[in-house]
């Protein structure tokens, strides 16, 4: 339980690679921090984490739990609780969690996105062998294979532009929406053989979580060896615009400055919350960073130079 008694010098919202790198930065400075964590990430489905240096192909659960014990080991406090508010108050902020209410005189957003699945039927049958969202994670993983792009949109085309780096067996499904590709996107795709389905998929078929055919309401049966979906993101709570910190939409970011400070003095936006690429080494990235800012702005006159 936090403790409602005192003052934090930070209190962190999301316990990912992000929060959990800034949380274990600022305890290792001997400031007073708690990390609020509600146990609902967005690589839940992940069935491991690549790019991350000396961590490859670790499970997002087991880089979760090793980073607490460093973050505990740190001194740091850890809730598994959700933030349900926070207000500004002088020059702190008081929260209010379902484990109860505190302050703190600085506030770490980290608490990211989360990912619009399309509607295609059984689609999370398929997670998390062969359903990915993010080619900068997971394009390696289907080299050479036959890949399907759920989308109708920008997003969707640059997808399957840049999943070209692995295979050259690509289909974009837009699953019964209006294409809205431009005309430049369009050339592009055909240029580089890129098919596209308009029909909606009313089924996949597949063994265990790997998935083998999208079944369209023609009849039509394309084989796919795996499935990347560009639908969109949102952010996972509405804290960032209720402390009025200027937003990016319609992206799913916060403004902040190159230290991660957003609008709002002492208030922090790290990860996926974060303008940039959206990978846990540079969330983990972020949360250094963010760290060091946040140290050095509980320092007294006295000691800055």
């Amino acid at each position: 339980m936090p403790d409602t008694n005192s003052i934090y010098d930070c209190v962190i919202i999301g316990g990912g690679p992000a929060g959990l790198t800034c949380a274990i930065f600022l305890g290792r400075y001997r400031l007073r921090v708690l990390l609020c964590d509600n146990g609902k990430p967005r690589n839940y489905a992940s069935r491991a984490i690549h790019g991350f240096i000396g961590q490859h192909n670790i499970p997002p659960a087991e880089l979760r739990r090793r980073g607490r014990e460093e973050a505990e080991a740190a001194g740091v406090e850890i809730c598994d609780c959700t933030v349900e508010r926070i207000e500004r108050s002088g020059d702190q902020f008081c929260l209010t969690t379902t484990s109860g209410s505190l302050r703190a005189r600085r506030v770490v957003l980290a608490y990211g996105v989360r990912d619009l699945v399309p509607g295609v039927p059984n689609i999370t049958d398929f997670y998390p062998g062969s359903v990915y969202h993010c080619p900068d994670c997971d394009g390696y993983e289907v080299t050479g294979l036959r890949v399907g792009v759920i989308g109708h949109a920008t997003r969707a085309a640059g997808m399957a532009l840049k999943l070209l780096q692995w295979t050259n067996e690509l289909t974009i499904f837009v699953h019964g929406e209006e294409r809205h590709f431009t005309k430049e996107e369009t050339s592009k795709l055909l240029a580089e053989g890129i098919a596209v389905k308009d029909e909606k998929i009313i089924a996949l078929t597949g063994e265990g979580d790997r998935v083998k055919h999208a079944v369209l309401e023609t009849g039509e049966r394309v084989p796919v060896d795996a499935l990347f979906f560009s639908i969109g993101t949102v952010r996972s709570c509405t804290l960032a615009e209720e402390l009025g910190c200027r937003v990016l939409d319609p992206q799913p970011c916060i403004e902040v400055d190159q230290y991660k400070e957003t609008s709002v003095e002492g208030v922090y936006a790290i990860g996926d919350l974060a303008p940039g690429s959206q990978l846990a080494v540079t969330s983990a990235a972020d949360g250094a960073i963010a760290a060091i800012a946040i140290n050095k702005s509980l320092l007294p006159p006295s000691r800055r130079v």
